[in-house]
């Protein structure tokens, strides 16, 4: 009877493990111990020290390594104390010439029972880590998918701080002067009519200016979405419609002889896209240089222009597009630089590591 006690207060103890602070888990497994070598000297029952393994299982799920350690060599020591209390009892009863095959059993019982309670430490310890990598595997995929979220709203955002700034600029601006054009016109229309008509010719070309500055933009939007074609390909058709739409020449020097991966390609290609728009807008100048070149390890690129240049001390970057440039290169690693000075001309120089 006090067996089955024993055993369904350990049954009950099982299912119920505790939480919370350390001592409250040290009574708790002290307290199954105790039970079960207080079943085990009650009368010798094999059953009840494997129970040991049951109590170390517990502990692994408890305790850190080193305290499963110490569950585990007392649970080995107690097991030897009924050992010691078993070959008191039975030794008598043995036979002189059966006693060799009893010791024998006997040390074999318990190299058993402690291999027994070294794998069982090892394998739950085991089994644990690995649940707990898991778990941290898991905690880290939903932070990269968090991250790569926080990433893709702040690249949205960029782009369309960047959309912004060339609406602002180009559109903006064009928008400002047709709607002064036409204000004059209107005043004008009573008294001169011919000159009236002149400042509607004005209005008429700002607008086919900004229906070119809306295209421009749709097409830039559009060139994100479809597959990247060569970065020969793409700075060409630049520096075409530049030349259609201001009459600039533009010398072109292309030299890679390493690969560029699409990513860089298309860095390269709005870095020479700002470039162009800026120079267009501000810099009043009749020759452009574009230089790129490739090393085993850097990918060069200039563009240059002979225009009305500036001081970079007193400009904004907004304007001009240089903030963005700047971001584009430091977002690959690269080194950006600019040289320009009023009435000089500017130079962009831009390395990227391959």
């Amino acid at each position: 009877m006090q067996h089955l006690f024993v055993l369904g207060i350990l049954s009950v103890m099982a299912a119920l493990l505790p939480g919370g602070k350390l001592l409250y888990k040290l009574l708790y497994v002290g307290l199954e111990i105790f039970l079960v070598f207080y079943g085990a000297t009650l009368g010798y029952l094999h059953v009840l020290p494997t129970l040991y393994l049951i109590v170390l299982i517990q502990s692994c799920f408890l305790f850190k390594p080193l305290i499963r350690w110490a569950v585990a060599g007392l649970s080995f020591l107690l097991f030897l104390v009924h050992q010691v209390r078993y070959v008191q009892n039975i030794t008598l009863l043995v036979e002189a010439s059966d006693r060799h095959l009893f010791w024998m059993h006997l040390i074999a019982e318990t190299l058993m029972f402690g291999l027994g309670l070294f794998f069982v430490l090892k394998l739950v310890s085991t089994l644990l880590s690995e649940r707990q990598a898991k778990e941290e595997l898991a905690v880290a995929h939903e932070q990269l998918r968090q991250y790569a979220l926080r990433i893709e709203e702040l690249a949205a955002v960029q782009e369309r701080n960047h959309i912004a700034r060339e609406i602002h600029d180009s559109l903006g601006h064009t928008l400002t002067a047709q709607n002064i054009q036409l204000q004059t016109s209107v005043k004008l229309w009573q008294r001169d009519p011919n000159k009236a008509y002149l400042f509607l010719q004005q209005a008429q070309q700002l607008a086919t200016t900004a229906m070119q500055e809306v295209r421009r933009s749709v097409k830039a939007l559009r060139e994100d979405s479809l597959e990247q074609p060569p970065l020969e390909e793409t700075i060409a058709d630049l520096v075409n419609d530049f030349q259609q739409g201001t009459g600039i020449a533009i010398s072109t020097k292309i030299d890679r002889q390493t690969i560029i991966y699409p990513q860089m390609s298309k860095t390269l290609y709005r870095i020479v896209q700002e470039a162009l728009t800026n120079i267009r807008k501000h810099a009043q100048a009749t020759q452009v240089n574009i230089k790129l070149s490739t090393t085993p390890d850097y990918v060069n690129l200039i563009v240059e222009d002979n225009g009305q240049g500036f001081n970079p001390e007193l400009q904004h970057d907004a304007g001009f597009g240089l903030q963005g440039m700047r971001e584009r290169v430091a977002a690959r690693s690269g080194i950006w630089q600019l040289e320009t000075e009023p009435g000089a001309g500017c130079r962009i120089i831009v390395k990227l590591p391959i």
